[in-house]
């Protein structure tokens, strides 16, 4: 009798762990991963939505610092800021805005104190590169108009904080990371490669992004941070970031900087 007692208690254990095993399979402990698609939608509406993707216009201030080696190499230079996507960017430099750097598309021009000259093909090749990874390039158009595999890579932590973390690759095979919230799903970093202007290598390029406000609507970085190889290589602060309608195509012509030029020879 004891044996059999004994019998009937070990397949009453099996039954119940069949059963539990069964429960497990049914209901596993960890739900499953999000879809990337979803996640970058999901960041999108995050950034402001509709008044994000439709705004196309940026104009921006603030202070930039470049570093060497990893190290604070500038006081900080005074910057301006105006951009229309996709594809035309000016940057004016000092507080008087005499050193002006203008791309619009495949044309390019600088100005300095000794006047202006025509970007050379490899300084246009490299706005042209790094326009494509810009965020809100990335974001915007591309993610959205261009063939794009999306994929979903995982969950890490960065800074303290829990984020999802997708690859958006093109047609050319280029691929892009980016680290999202978890819970607000606003980007925290971009990672890529892109090829070092001497020495023409391949460097990984990791983008920080923090201290967001809304400005009409659309969630904005304040801070952006850039790494090359592991090392800091530069960090901008904006002050004032406005999105507007009235930034006009004449500023990104080369009659835009030779107007500037008139004016700084007077001086």
């Amino acid at each position: 009798m004891r044996q059999h007692g004994t019998i009937k208690l070990l397949a009453l254990v099996v039954w119940l762990a069949a059963g539990a095993a069964g429960s497990r399979a049914q209901t596993p402990s960890e739900a499953a991963p999000p879809h990337p698609e979803e996640i970058l939608n999901r960041v999108i509406e995050a950034m402001g939505g509709d008044a994000f993707l439709q705004s196309n216009e940026l104009t921006g201030r603030g202070r930039i610092y470049s570093f060497n080696r990893g190290e604070l190499s500038s006081p900080g230079a005074r910057f301006v800021y105006y951009a229309k996507f996709p594809g035309k960017e000016r940057i004016e430099f000092g507080k008087e805005g005499n050193i002006v750097y203008v791309n619009a598309d495949d044309q390019g021009w600088e100005l300095d104190l000794q006047g202006i000259r025509e970007q050379t093909p490899e300084q246009i090749q490299d706005f042209q590169e790094g326009h494509r990874r810009d965020l809100n390039n990335l974001l915007r158009f591309r993610a959205r108009g261009e063939k794009m595999q999306v994929y979903y890579l995982g969950r890490e932590f960065v800074d303290t904080r829990r984020v999802h973390v997708i690859e958006l690759v093109d047609e050319r095979g280029d691929t892009s990371k980016l680290y999202v919230d978890a819970r607000e799903y606003l980007p925290l970093r971009l990672g890529y490669r892109e090829r070092d202007a001497l020495t023409r290598e391949w460097m990984d390029v990791v983008e920080y992004y923090g201290k967001y406000i809304t400005v009409q609507g659309i969630k904005t970085p304040l801070h952006i941070m850039r790494e090359r190889g592991k090392r800091r290589t530069l960090e901008v602060y904006f002050s004032e970031v406005s999105y507007s309608s009235s930034v006009p195509d004449s500023l990104f012509t080369r009659a835009s900087l030779e107007e500037r030029w008139a004016r700084v020879k007077k001086k």
